[in-house]
């Protein structure tokens, strides 16, 4: 990711504020260590409200997703795109002062901010309007239900993709063919059938539940919610 870039000689800084910047480090709940470079997005100047958020799917197209893609006979896989603010360019006229972790070379430099850094007001936004290119590009259209529930005609059926910023939800009859064109783009994370999606669990219902035997092959409860 060229999240920053090295200015010309004769670069024009004109509107451009400095930005202080750190480093979170954490230890996952798998016991992996991770560390990100977040911007002080409280120290830039405002900005207009719709260029801050990021579109995130409604819990009702959510279940109407996995209505859909049950009764249809689709597959459904999940999956989270790593380091997805870094995919879009920011708007922002910022700028950082880079710190020796940098290196000796650009220690003390200033280093213009190009990606949507994590930090910044508009981060989110611009990592929306990155993906909503790519799915459109996939022949994807927004839902009239959700703008963030996405189809596309395949054959006799459709194919249906859920965003919830970083985390989408793809219903297909070969959903891993869809996550594959999307690592054209991005990294994706934790792909798999659904167990615990938005703060509910994803159950499958088996052959020899009651459940079962009225047509019902899926459900979603909060019981993980309610049990911590």
């Amino acid at each position: 990711y060229e999240t920053f870039r090295i200015p010309p000689p004769d670069f024009d800084w004109t509107g451009y504020k400095r930005v202080p910047y750190h480093i979170i480090y954490d230890c996952k709940f798998d016991l992996r260590r991770k560390a990100r470079l977040v911007l002080n997005g409280d120290r830039t100047p405002e900005v207009h409200r719709d260029e801050i958020f990021s579109g995130v799917i409604g819990t009702e197209a959510v279940r109407l997703g996995f209505l859909v893609g049950s009764t249809l006979g689709l597959e459904c896989c999940v999956g989270d795109i790593g380091n997805a603010f870094l995919n879009g360019v920011t708007r922002e006229k910022l700028y950082i002062v880079a710190g020796p972790e940098f290196g000796p070379e650009l220690n003390g430099h200033r280093l213009i901010v190009y990606k949507s850094c994590y930090g910044l007001k508009t981060s989110a936004a611009r990592f929306h309007e990155h993906l909503a290119a790519k799915l459109r590009d996939m022949g994807f259209r927004p839902s009239m239900a959700d703008h963030d529930l996405w189809l596309r005609r395949k054959g006799s059926t459709y194919d249906y993709i859920a965003t919830y910023v970083d985390d989408v939800s793809v219903w297909s009859k070969d959903p891993m063919a869809i996550i594959h064109e999307l690592q054209k783009h991005y990294i994706l994370k934790g792909i798999g059938r659904p167990e615990y999606y938005l703060g509910g669990n994803v159950n499958q219902i088996h052959e020899d539940d009651i459940w079962y035997k009225h047509g019902i092959s899926l459900s979603m409860s909060a019981h993980t919610y309610i049990e911590n």
